[in-house]
């Protein structure tokens, strides 16, 4: 890029500032919808342990539960996607103005570790698991409640399906975001 083409730090400064407030937005807008959803299914667990349910009844509500919170996965992994791809410009936007905020969470070539570091498992993870515990509750209601019927596991394959999705997306994304070439 030549000197001419370059942003004015004035703009980038204003680039990354929405680049974060949009990161942060994408990052908790979908935990405040997962939480009404999350909640909603437990109201709904409550009700299935309470009442006297036909099987089948059960089985098409578990069926339900299973496909909105795929739902909710799903909105929520698009969301990451959107929100990684910000953070790699916020990323970007660092280097040109010499910022170190962000930065300091990767690994550079100079050093096996970033300057922060987070443990345990990442937030993608912790969706995924809250997704298969919110998902496959109904299902184990009705095993509990009725023996093993096999049409209680449609809902457990397609959480394994739905599981499969999100890996190959996540693997994408990155994938995409390290090979991303500077405009």
């Amino acid at each position: 890029m030549e000197e001419s083409e370059k942003p004015k730090d004035e703009a980038l400064i204003a680039e990354y500032s929405s680049a974060n407030d949009a990161f942060m937005h994408y990052d908790s807008y979908s935990w405040q919808v997962g939480a009404v959803l999350i909640a909603g299914t437990f109201v709904f667990w409550g009700f299935l342990l309470d009442k006297n349910v036909e099987l089948f009844l059960l089985f098409i509500s578990s069926l339900l539960i299973t496909l909105l919170m795929s739902s909710w996965i799903f909105y929520t992994s698009h969301n990451r996607q959107i929100y990684l791809s910000k953070l790699h410009r916020i990323r970007e936007i660092e280097k040109m103005l010499g910022l170190k905020q962000h930065l300091r969470f990767i690994k550079n070539n100079s050093n096996k570790n970033s300057y922060y570091q987070t443990f345990g498992f990442r937030g993608h993870i912790i969706d995924y698991f809250i997704y298969v515990i919110s998902s496959i509750g109904a299902p184990i209601i009705g095993i509990l409640k009725f023996g093993i019927q096999l049409f209680f596991f449609i809902p457990i394959i397609i959480i394994c399906l739905v599981l499969v999705i999100l890996l190959i997306n996540e693997k994408s994304i990155r994938k995409h975001l390290n090979n991303f070439q500077e405009i």
